[in-house]
């Protein structure tokens, strides 16, 4: 009975029902919009990964994450630019989720684990649509709420992308950092309960 209730179809933060998961999830993690809201070359590359494996797999679906950094050209949410594409593209809306808020890969996770647990659909296989150099700290924040998941597969042309150097020194810094953050989270979560339960 149990079973038959998370399987249910529930409704997503824009009002329309969620279906179960009969296929993967795409993690269609945001990144900067041109200033007239349009994907910059980043979002670009991950939108054309996506829409690979969505046309493959007509079951697959895709969250895009992504809101309005604090340094952002436009005012319009990444996700919102992402979806768009995706609808013009001739993905079906019912298989598209949204999550508009989250400012930087640490919020993607949180956010959209939020979603996911929300709609029931964290037992689908869960796949990272990021570029390849992003992975590992992108991994590492979904992990840290709990969700397992793994790369896309998708791919940078040697022209494509930042420098090199300064992209990878970026990412181990980032991963680092969120490693950190991480593990004051378990800290937190551990001895938080442990104080909680001392008390009279």
């Amino acid at each position: 009975m149990a079973r038959k209730h998370r399987e249910a179809a529930a409704p997503s933060r824009s009002g329309h029902e969620i279906a179960p998961a009969r296929g993967p999830i795409l993690l269609l993690l945001g990144a900067p919009l041109h200033a007239d809201g349009s994907p910059g070359p980043a979002l670009h590359r991950r939108l054309a990964c996506a829409l690979r494996r969505l046309r493959r797999d007509p079951n697959a679906r895709v969250l895009a994450t992504g809101g309005v950094p604090p340094r952002a050209l436009c005012r319009r949410a990444e996700a919102a630019a992402a979806a768009a594409v995706l609808a013009s593209a001739g993905i079906a809306a019912d298989r598209i989720l949204v999550e508009p808020r989250a400012r930087n890969t640490w919020e993607n996770a949180e956010r959209s684990a939020l979603l996911l647990r929300q709609a029931g659909l964290t037992g689908a296989p869960l796949l990272l649509v990021t570029d390849p150099w992003h992975v590992p700290r992108a991994r590492l924040a979904f992990r840290a709420q709990g969700l397992s998941v793994r790369g896309a597969g998708c791919r940078v042309a040697g022209a494509e992308g930042p420098p090199a150097w300064p992209r990878l020194l970026r990412e181990a810094v980032g991963f680092g950092l969120y490693l950190l953050r991480w593990l004051r989270v378990i800290l937190r979560s551990r001895y938080g309960k442990r104080r909680v339960s001392r008390r009279p």
